[in-house]
């Protein structure tokens, strides 16, 4: 039975370790900062990018040189003060064209370095919704309220 606590406690630090990484993530996620360590995280809202990026995912990118981006590449970048995440079909020395996955034709706006944001890594499948969620004000408090009373239980009732 104490084998079972123990992984219990293992699985639950784990859980909590997870979302404080993603919170970290979000905050220094601003289009025009550096991220965390060069990295930023994004919640897919657009059907653009179906199959490969499905709404409610929770994308991570990294801010890879300009440069560097290839056809082929999906990356991030603001349009109209949105963050679109898209894939590249044309590259030019100055810009890229961009077209979504699920669309017929190539975006208006092309992307330069000044408003490319980052280039994608990975997703995490429905985290997204997860996030969404816990903007309200009620979830966050009631989860925040949860972290509080687990943290007082570790500190305080050790066994």
């Amino acid at each position: 039975m104490h084998i079972v606590g123990a992984i219990k406690r293992i699985i639950e630090t784990v859980v909590v370790l997870f979302i404080l990484c993603i919170a970290t993530l979000n905050i220094f996620s601003s289009p025009t900062g550096q991220g965390l360590f060069g990295y930023k995280g994004y919640t897919v809202i657009s059907a653009s990018m179906e199959p490969t990026l499905q709404v409610g995912d929770y994308i991570i990118i990294k801010n890879v040189p300009y440069k560097q981006i290839k056809n082929q590449d999906i990356i991030s970048f603001l349009d109209s003060g949105m963050i679109v995440t898209h894939r590249v079909v044309a590259k030019e020395d100055e810009s890229a064209s961009t077209r979504g996955d699920n669309n017929s034709v190539n975006d208006v706006k092309t992307v330069t370095k000044s408003n490319y944001v980052g280039t994608y890594l990975f997703r995490i499948p429905h985290l997204g919704y997860v996030l969404i969620w816990l903007q309200k004000p009620i979830v966050l408090a009631t989860v925040m309220g949860l972290i509080v009373l687990r943290m007082l239980k570790l500190i305080f009732f050790k066994k």
